[in-house]
């Protein structure tokens, strides 16, 4: 078959729509019948507030890069698995974080020995179903639906490209059951205070700030004494294993209203704290970098646990352990799924509204949680029937 001639490269230029950059190019797209036609597309570069037009222009072009480099006389259905890795890595790596980066490499290395050498566009629905069945043998449910949704993702950038018509792991496959997770183990109050009372600094302020102020572990080692404000913590960045980068998503940057307990505690911290500069990390490790809290559960959460008779629970554990007492204290649905930085509402009750009462859920989660009196850190945990002082 004669080969076809390349196409010119393309320099579109990115226009505003709906307080978004867009652009439109065009691809060669195969058809049914074995035809490839040129089609023209749009697509999203990112939002006018957080994008200037210069770097609109340039995510255009990193964009459309591979689907111009086209060597004379070579289609897109000349194109392997192991090309599309190479470009993902290029061209669609630098735009995710660390995480998101790290769950794909983890994907690669069980995608690429299988279809490294096929073409992309010979790939098929049985060839990805039979990937799959084999994966299953080896690998837990959990990560084969792992493995299935970042193959969907690579192979659904090849179809951006043009380089396939259609994602052939996209739609219906037979995937093992999920196994069912482990239920969440939410702590009741006396339970929290003999854990914050037994365990040493800073792991006592880490709990508080997870069951008190619904923070996830990522944003706690984050946190800079720029970032605690007279009754308000505000999150703007998180830390992976060392890495800081951004919160989990949009919504996540917020700012969380916290009650006396938590400032009395980190009063306390920023006194015997060796780095209290405004741009020090509030756990600061002796190089005053972010604490790294992973191996901390099992050094240092769960021994306490055992040591007290408490449920040995998990970091996330306290964060539904702050979702429930919020509800029990009748903190609206809508405040709770600002306070905890949920992008969407299907985590919060499918509510879609913003309300300003943080500063009187703050106050009623730790009054529930202290029974309707102030606890200070130094006395012995509250037992049922027993007072407490003011």
């Amino acid at each position: 078959m004669k080969a076809r001639r390349r196409r010119r490269g393309q320099n579109p230029t990115p226009y505003k729509e709906k307080n978004r950059w867009k652009f439109k190019y065009r691809i060669d797209q195969a058809q049914a019948d074995g035809s490839v036609k040129r089609v023209q597309k749009t697509k999203v570069l990112g939002r006018t507030d957080e994008m200037s037009f210069s770097e609109a222009c340039q995510e255009a072009r990193k964009f459309i890069t591979p689907i111009d480099e086209l060597k004379p006389g070579v289609e897109h259905s000349e194109r392997t698995m192991a090309n599309l890795i190479e470009r993902w890595r290029d061209a669609i790596a630098p735009n995710f974080k660390r995480s998101t980066c790290e769950s794909y490499e983890w994907a690669f290395k069980r995608i690429e020995p299988a279809f490294g050498a096929f073409r992309v566009s010979e790939i098929e629905r049985p060839d990805v179903q039979r990937f799959l069945t084999v994966a299953g043998q080896k690998l837990a449910p959990e990560s084969v639906h792992d493995v299935r949704a970042r193959l969907r993702g690579l192979l659904s950038v090849a179809a951006e490209w043009g380089w396939i018509a259609a994602n052939p792991a996209a739609g219906r496959l037979r995937l093992p059951k999920r196994h069912h997770t482990r239920k969440k183990r939410i702590l009741m109050p006396v339970q929290l205070w003999k854990l914050v009372l037994v365990l040493k600094p800073p792991y006592s302020l880490v709990v508080l700030l997870a069951v008190l102020a619904g923070l996830r572990k990522g944003e706690i080692e984050a946190l800079r004494w720029s970032d605690i404000g007279e009754s308000t913590v505000t999150v703007d960045e998180a830390s992976y294993f060392g890495t800081l980068d951004t919160p989990k998503s949009e919504k996540s940057n917020r700012r969380v209203a916290i009650g006396p307990t938590i400032r009395k505690a980190l009063q306390e911290r920023r006194l015997q704290a060796r780095f209290t500069g405004s741009e020090d990390f509030v756990f600061a490790i002796r190089t005053n970098t972010p604490i790294d809290l992973h191996n901390a559960a099992p050094r240092h959460l769960k021994p306490a646990c055992r040591q007290v008779a408490i449920p040995e629970v998990s970091w996330h554990d306290l964060r539904h352990t702050y979702t429930t007492w919020g509800r029990k204290a009748g903190v609206s649905p809508e405040a709770m799924r600002d306070l905890l930085g949920h992008e969407s509402v299907k985590t919060t009750l499918d509510i879609y509204s913003h309300l300003d009462d943080q500063d009187a859920a703050a106050m009623a989660i730790e009054d529930y949680a202290l029974g309707g009196k102030l606890l200070p850190l130094s006395v012995p945990p509250p037992e049922d029937g027993v007072e407490l002082s003011h």
